[in-house]
């Protein structure tokens, strides 16, 4: 299965192997050097470690040339693929208190855009009670004050909705990580369970569908494509330009025989050729998800 859901309660490590595998198999040797960041582990020392930590696990499974694969996806092998025709993406943007999801900061503002049948369609939009101050440089970014969203439902009156319109679809963000870290926190908090499920992140797509650009932010994509975003900085317009991105990507996707979302994902995982930038420091003060440095 590709699409969003809730699993089961989980460590960190087989946290970080599901966010692995979410892109597809995976041998041992890889999959340990990701999950416990031990590059040049030997090919016997990582089936032993990758079998200690993950066979039986509800979650993973081997497929018959012995790759780590997530069990969902194993399932959906038996099954025709949808062609991403056919497929439903749910293009998600969160606007939030800071950058640090695992240090305290929260939702303010969450929207969900569904893209199915080439159209794009606003399904869940809602301000977020945060239960904390929100910064005035966020506040400045995105014009999301205290005073609107005091009043505003907390994360746990709006959960099981959200969950509702994202189940069954394929997670798509515009800096994917930080949207799935953010509201994957907020939803393990209300629930105790994590969110899974396949994702796409806009980002990544521009680098494979558009090189010849030298910045990949939502303005820049934007730019490229005319799309007009009337709300930029809140997660309504951003998660509607972001959906309008997607549509476009997913016709160049075509264009190049991704018939499937397996094959857009081989796609995305194939080396772009383009030398990659040495990350810088992130600045203190928090930005906008909109922003590709975190991608």
């Amino acid at each position: 299965m590709t699409s969003v859901t809730l699993g089961n309660a989980e460590t960190q490590l087989t946290i970080r192997a599901a966010d692995f595998l979410a892109a597809g198999p995976a041998d041992a040797q890889s999959l340990i050097t990701y999950v416990c960041q031990l590059p040049g582990a030997p090919a016997t020392v990582a089936e032993h470690m990758a079998t200690a930590l993950f066979a039986g696990h509800a979650r993973f499974v081997r497929d018959r040339i012995g790759r780590w694969m997530l069990r969902d996806a194993n399932a959906s092998v038996e099954t025709v693929a949808r062609t991403l025709d056919k497929e439903s993406f749910v293009v998600v943007d969160v606007e939030t208190t800071g950058s640090r999801s695992m240090a305290g900061d929260r939702i303010t503002e969450v929207a969900v855009v569904r893209v199915r049948d080439g159209r794009a369609e606003m399904i869940f939009e809602s301000l977020v009670n945060p239960d904390r101050p929100i910064p005035p440089a966020v506040m400045a970014l995105t014009n999301i004050t205290w005073e609107m969203v005091r009043g505003a439902p907390r994360f746990p009156d709006i959960c099981d909705q959200l969950l509702g319109v994202l189940e069954g679809s394929v997670f798509v963000a515009h800096n994917a990580g930080f949207d799935w870290r953010f509201l994957s926190n907020e939803i393990t908090r209300a629930t105790r369970r994590p969110l899974v499920g396949q994702r796409l992140c806009t980002v990544k797509m521009a680098r494979h569908f558009l090189p010849q650009l030298r910045r990949r932010n939502l303005d820049s994509l934007s730019d490229y494509y005319g799309i007009v975003n009337t709300a930029r900085h809140r997660a309504g317009g951003d998660a509607m330009a972001t959906a309008k991105v997607l549509l476009r990507f997913l016709k160049e996707a075509r264009s190049r025989e991704c018939d499937t979302l397996d094959d857009l994902q081989r796609l995305l995982r194939a080396p772009t050729g383009r030398k990659k930038k040495r990350r810088r420091r992130s600045p203190a003060m928090p930005h906008s998800v909109s922003d590709d440095r975190t991608a």
